[in-house]
């Protein structure tokens, strides 16, 4: 829907960009699925949970802690600290753009790092209308690879049996590696980067599973007492 005096390619992601998350998602889905079928999830619960639930971190959070020996509490607990973060996206969606109270409950469903980012860089740059038109052209592709991502995890995981074999234990990691990289350009950030994974390591020895994740959310309250001043390290990669 567009807004006033507003043309329809103004903002807007393209169709191979859009293709390009869909397989994104998709592999993610699969690894988490995967993960999921490994620790003894029935497999029509990881469909269901790939539905209604926009959160392959906290199912992996979750996953984690019961593969390591921790409780179902605990694990719980790990899971609904990861996701918290999504309430804070939700909220910075707030009156992005005139929307109905259907639309309003999908978009604080679906509200992700990448979605939410693009939304609020076209609202800024170009209108609310761009804002919205990028929100849901990220989110489609993205649900729909995470969903046929994790039926297909879940059946390559009863025929593959370990899927370690074949590396899918890797590839939700290494999807953090990007944010991880761009949480080191702010001093903020880097805060609590850089805190959290020395909490998380240094204490895995001590507490048991699942502790070190609580613990190490800890970061992120060292990281509101710095500025979100640049490192320096965009700079320097940007200049190359």
């Amino acid at each position: 829907m567009i807004g006033d005096g507003e043309t329809e390619d103004e903002g807007g992601i393209g169709r191979f960009d859009q293709a390009a998350m869909f397989v994104s998602a998709a592999m993610i889905g699969v690894a988490v699925a995967s993960i999921m079928s490994d620790i003894g999830t029935p497999g029509w619960v990881v469909v269901v949970a790939s539905a209604t639930a926009w959160a392959g971190t906290g199912e992996v959070a979750y996953a984690s802690v019961i593969s390591t020996g921790g409780g179902a509490v605990t694990a719980l607990a790990a899971g609904w600290l990861v996701c918290s973060r999504f309430s804070l996206l939700a909220m910075s969606m707030k009156e992005r753009w005139r929307a109905s109270v259907p639309e309003r409950t999908g978009i604080y469903h679906f509200a992700s790092e990448v979605a939410v980012a693009a939304a609020i860089d076209q609202q800024t740059r170009i209108s609310p209308s761009a804002a919205r038109r990028v929100f849901w052209q990220l989110v489609a592709p993205m649900a729909a690879g995470w969903f046929v991502g994790s039926i297909a995890g879940v059946a390559l995981g009863n025929v593959v049996g370990d899927t370690r074999q074949i590396g899918l234990d890797a590839v939700f990691p290494a999807s953090f590696i990007g944010a991880v990289v761009n949480g080191l350009t702010r001093r903020d950030t880097a805060v609590a980067v850089i805190g959290g994974a020395g909490a998380a390591i240094g204490l895995t020895p001590v507490l048991p599973a699942g502790g070190p994740v609580l613990v190490a959310s800890g970061a992120a309250l060292l990281a509101l007492a710095v500025r979100p001043r640049t490192t320096g390290i965009d700079d320097e990669s940007s200049a190359r």
